[in-house]
């Protein structure tokens, strides 16, 4: 972080202490980093006296479900949550990337009134109507800017309540891979160091989050073994789930998760991807790398986007999953030489 970093941090503070109420959001379908964040943000926020809430416009997906770390995450409701929204006057997006990944809340962003503030590591996309940009491509999570940001302002010296420790802790872990991703810097290692010495339980929350399976994930995930998909030198490896799939095993869309990054992991493996088709007719597209190829450029073919070894899309009903496996597999063969020829 640079000087520019603390002029910025100035900036938030002065648009938190001119508000009066505060909206936190997410994308949808929320990952540990983007509600990890906010949940921080959230018992800041409380710390200091301010009106806020964290809402959702998407269901949570275990584990994070689960875990008392999220609990004060909501979902929208239009009848309950309306009323509340049209007196927010500051809106805080983390990890968002394209500001329309935030659903209905967009329409709240886009009153004249509100001013909005993006907290991110992804290029942005669609933030016109965003007043004040604190992005930093390098940081390993949307939590370690929160937790710099924490840092500049000196308002916990005394070392940080569990409370905003843990998010913190549960935002880097899951967006570094439990710290085998590369984007794990030494300053990451910095700021587990702290949260631990903050009373964290590193171990408590990895086991949540990692060794809490589904018994029905499980079995999806032996189906998509049964039917991968991969090319001649194995350098490209997808999978398609479609609604019939799900159906056969009683599994929905939030079973899924960790299955790109999984089929990432075979052997010899480039590039993963992972077509999902959704209940309402839409897909939703998945993309991990292990290092060598970006895949955020083919996300973006999609309007979609993401870090450069891990990025996603979604896509409407009127594309066809075999249009987009094709376009994909075009993608790939420009990338990497020899792995047209597919099975």
């Amino acid at each position: 972080m640079d000087k520019n970093f603390n002029s910025l941090c100035d900036s938030l503070v002065s648009l938190i202490e001119g508000s009066s109420r505060i909206l936190l959001t997410t994308h949808y379908n929320p990952d540990g980093d983007g509600l990890g964040a906010s949940q921080a943000f959230f018992h800041y926020l409380n710390d200091i006296g301010k009106d806020v809430r964290i809402i959702v416009d998407s269901t949570i997906s275990h584990p994070y479900d689960t875990l008392d770390i999220t609990s004060d995450v909501e979902v929208y409701n239009t009848d309950s949550d309306a009323p509340w929204c049209v007196n927010v006057d500051l809106v805080i997006v983390f990890d968002i990337g394209d500001l329309k990944r935030i659903g209905r809340i967009y329409d709240v962003v886009s009153r004249e009134s509100v001013k909005t503030v993006s907290i991110d590591h992804h290029p942005p996309r669609n933030n016109d109507l965003v007043d004040l940009d604190i992005i930093y491509h390098e940081a390993p999570a949307t939590g370690y800017i929160v937790w710099k940001y924490l840092n500049s302002i000196s308002i916990y010296d005394q070392g940080y309540p569990v409370k905003i420790a843990s998010p913190l802790y549960m935002s880097l872990v899951t967006d570094t891979g439990s710290f085998k991703y590369s984007n794990t810097t030494s300053d990451a290692h910095i700021m587990a160091a702290n949260l631990i010495d903050s009373g964290v339980k590193g171990y408590e929350i990895q086991r949540s989050i990692y060794e809490q399976q589904k018994l029905v994930s499980i079995i999806l995930l032996a189906k998509v073994v049964q039917r991968l998909k991969h090319s001649e030198n194995m350098k490209a490896v997808w999978t398609i789930i479609t609604q019939s799939m799900l159906n056969e095993i009683g599994a929905t869309q939030n079973d899924i998760d960790g299955v790109t990054e999984y089929i990432r992991s075979i052997k010899d493996v480039e590039i993963s991807f992972m077509i999902l088709e959704l209940s309402d007719g839409s897909f939703r597209i998945n993309f991990r790398s292990s290092g060598n190829y970006s895949v955020n450029d083919i996300a973006e073919i999609f309007n979609g986007g993401g870090h450069k070894f891990a990025a996603g899309a979604r896509l409407d009903d009127s594309y066809d999953i075999s249009r987009i496996e094709s376009i994909i597999i075009e993608k790939i063969n420009e990338k990497i030489p020899g792995e047209i020829n597919v099975n």
